[in-house]
């Protein structure tokens, strides 16, 4: 799965669980509207509620099965009703009014439903709600508690007003940490878990990276596996993947901050160090080597080398310069055999 695929269902799948708590949370409220509406003896508004609980109820089923249009499309229909029956019985002094803003709000949130739905399901709740508050019409019955009716809208403003901040403070912080997670997506090679070429191209090449981190002798090295087309061509790409998955393991137990390795390209390898002495980076190399010679690969038992580059990257060189150099020593090793470190020169 590629990485654009990977982000949208882990987006998706954020937004229903956002969108099934936002209708647990309106399901459980019509129940207590049942027996409040009970209670004040307007038992026809009691009986509303029970299929307000029910549309919910297969909203919250459609959410499970992922056809959230259908099941926005409903609760939407539902809390128009609801709001509407409520405010023609009563009057809009209680409140019941304000959930069409907080239903509006959420429908624009779902993509799946195209955006012209959208705007005119929300523009039906804004019409509703402003009809609602601007003409002055006779309502059915009078509320038995009006010493109440201050309350009552008090909580009417405050219950309606919460899904919606939960359901766009939610949504912002996915955003957030979706494109956080793009971002390390984006810089991280599917197979291998390494950091990738764009990586090193977006953030290393960067001077003021070099001069936060450049605090001793810093070396390019390029890695090379031996053979590798030889090894897809003769064993196929399942066992070329393995081979690369083995050797990027190895790299990430042998790597620790501030030194990097970036999956360059293809069976090529790119590692920044920071070592004193060349000396140092051969002992490095050699223990890479001694635990790749430890592996060998699935059935065919595989014996996988490497060939090394080495170049220092000096305190007026581009990041460029200094891969060049590496690559440079790395097409030596191969020249002369493979299975070797040569150091530029």
């Amino acid at each position: 799965m590629n990485v654009d695929k990977q982000a949208f269902f882990s987006i998706e799948c954020k937004k229903v669980a956002i969108l099934t708590t936002v209708a647990w949370y309106c399901l459980f409220l019509h129940v207590g509207l049942i027996f409040f509406f009970a209670f004040i003896e307007a038992y026809w508004l009691s009986i509303l509620n029970v299929l307000s609980v029910t549309c919910w109820a297969i909203g919250i089923n459609c959410f499970a099965t992922e056809r959230l249009p259908c099941a926005l499309q409903l609760v939407c229909f539902e809390v128009l009703v609801h709001s509407v029956a409520v405010c023609v019985t009563f009057g809009i002094e209680l409140g019941f009014h304000y959930y069409l803003w907080a239903i509006a709000c959420i429908l624009l949130v779902e993509q799946s439903i195209p955006l012209v739905r959208s705007i005119a399901f929300a523009a039906l709740m804004m019409l509703s709600f402003a009809l609602l508050v601007t003409l002055d019409f006779p309502h059915l019955s009078d509320f038995p508690y009006p010493n109440l009716l201050p309350y009552i809208h008090f909580l009417n403003v405050m219950i309606s007003g919460l899904p919606m901040i939960y359901a766009l403070a939610s949504l912002r912080e996915m955003s957030i940490n979706s494109r956080e997670e793009l971002a390390l997506m984006a810089s991280k090679d599917a197979l291998t878990g390494l950091h990738n070429r764009r990586f090193a191209q977006r953030h290393l090449s960067n001077i003021r990276w070099f001069e936060e981190h450049h605090r001793e002798s810093v070396y390019i090295v390029m890695a090379d596996i031996d053979h590798f087309k030889k090894i897809n061509d003769s064993f196929g790409h399942e066992r070329g993947d393995e081979v690369l998955r083995i050797v990027s393991s190895i790299f990430i137990d042998c790597f620790e901050p501030p030194n990097l390795v970036i999956r360059w390209g293809g069976e090529e390898f790119l590692f920044i160090i920071h070592e004193e002495e060349k000396l140092t980076i051969e002992r490095f190399i050699n223990l890479i080597t001694a635990l790749l010679s430890q592996h060998k690969v699935s059935r065919e038992q595989l014996k996988v080398t490497l060939s090394f580059g080495v170049a220092e990257w000096q305190q007026d060189m581009s990041f460029e310069t200094a891969v060049s150099r590496a690559d440079q020593a790395l097409y030596e090793s191969k020249r002369l055999g493979r299975d070797r470190v040569t150091y530029f020169d």
